[in-house]
């Protein structure tokens, strides 16, 4: 059972009437909605809540977010054999470990298992948005995917990038576009899903480059950034942000060993992906896929 103090994590708090308002009203304006997880479009109601229009922004976004799901075909590729996907998987390591108290998932990136000028050399930054998303999926199956009507379930991960081995190379102008593909691309696809955001083994180099990163952040994301060194202080950051040394990675001083996404969508192509089934009201009935020229694409942040 959850505690009371994370019980009064925003994530957990059912949707005010405003908010059901904006959901009723989404309904009716965007036909595919429920091409959308349950959890997906909670977290988009509020992910846009800071924006001056908040419905105007919430709906356009949502609507880029289906375009764009339609045509990268996230989920279906976390079953599906793909040459790219492979590809992007044995370039681009990434790993789960434990959770914190509060039920999130601890996500680790390395900047050594990041092999950018690879990816950079197969795929464009359309196409890397594209593969990318896969991972995400495998981690938004991973957490699970549904939020209850009366219970919400913890959505939010914590991301945290391994800064140990970084050079004065790994910040050329093509990296810095595999950084905003990361922290800024798959944050407007994905609003709402990081609980906090770490870098760590920071070295003064990153420090110092941390300034030309900040401009693409959103203000709520900043807030939740942090950018730490290592060993035994970090341990002791980590537990005062909840997480205990039993979830902390091996190569970071703590206890756990790790799942790679890429293991999980391995398997999954052999039994079947778990991806949830979006929840649909009584009266709603889900529509159909929308034809190619009621598509539509618009930028936007989140």
């Amino acid at each position: 059972m959850a505690s009371a103090e994370t019980l009064k994590l925003k994530e957990f708090q059912p949707l005010t009437d405003t908010e059901k308002e904006i959901y009723s009203k989404l309904e009716s304006d965007i036909p595919t909605l429920h091409f959308l997880s349950e959890t997906l479009i909670f977290q988009c109601i509020r992910g846009w809540e800071t924006e001056e229009n908040r419905y105007d922004a919430t709906r356009e976004n949502i609507k880029r977010i289906i375009a764009f799901r339609q045509k990268a075909r996230c989920t279906e590729l976390l079953s599906e054999p793909s040459a790219d996907v492979d590809f992007f998987l044995e370039h681009w390591g990434s790993e789960i470990y434990g959770k914190d108290v509060h039920g999130h998932h601890f996500w680790l990136e390395r900047v050594t298992t990041i092999h950018a000028p690879e990816i950079l050399g197969k795929f464009d930054d359309e196409h890397m948005k594209d593969t990318r998303s896969v991972l995400m999926e495998a981690l938004e199956v991973h957490k699970g995917n549904a939020v209850a009507s009366c219970v919400n379930t913890p959505h939010k991960h914590i991301y945290v990038m391994d800064l140990a081995g970084v050079t004065f190379g790994h910040f050329s102008s093509a990296v810095k576009r595999v950084v905003k593909n990361v922290i800024v691309e798959m944050g407007n696809l994905y609003p709402e899903s990081v609980h906090k955001m770490f870098f760590v083994n920071a070295p003064f180099v990153f420090r110092a480059i941390w300034g030309m990163i900040t401009p693409w952040l959103h203000p709520v994301t900043k807030e939740k950034t942090y950018i730490l060194g290592g060993g035994e202080k970090l341990l002791k950051e980590f537990e005062a942000a909840g997480i205990p040394r039993s979830s902390v990675p091996k190569s970071l001083g703590g206890e756990a060993d790790p799942t790679t996404l890429k293991s999980l969508i391995l398997n999954w192509r052999e039994n079947g992906a778990p991806v949830a089934t979006p929840k649909i009201t009584p009266t709603e009935a889900p529509a159909e896929a929308p034809t190619k020229n009621e598509e539509k694409v618009v930028d936007g942040d989140a």
